[in-house]
C-alpha cells in the first residue's frame, strides 16, 4: 500500500479507476448487450469506451480516500 501511495493519487486514478475499471467495465458491458439483445457489439462501442472510464475517473477517487484513510490508520498505529 505504501508504493501506491508513493506514486500518487492520479497515477491510481489512471490505472485502477480508467484502465483497470472503466475500459474493462464498457467491453463487458457491451458483450452482454451484444448477447442478451438485437444490438452489435461495435454499435455504442465508442460512447461505452468514453462513458465507462469517465465513471472511472470518480471510481478511482473514491477508492483512493478509501485506500488513503486506511493508509492514515495504519501509518497511526
Amino acid at each position: 500500500m505504501k508504493n501506491t501511495m508513493k506514486k500518487g493519487k492520479w497515477h491510481f486514478i489512471l490505472w485502477h479507476g480508467v484502465i483497470g475499471w472503466g475500459i474493462p467495465t464498457a467491453v463487458l458491458f457491451k458483450l452482454i448487450m451484444h448477447f442478451t439483445g438485437e444490438i452489435s457489439f461495435i454499435d455504442g462501442l465508442l460512447t461505452a469506451l468514453i462513458i465507462f472510464p469517465i465513471g472511472g475517473i470518480f471510481f478511482g477517487a473514491i477508492m483512493w480516500v478509501i485506500m488513503n484513510r486506511q493508509y492514515q490508520k495504519l501509518k497511526s498505529e
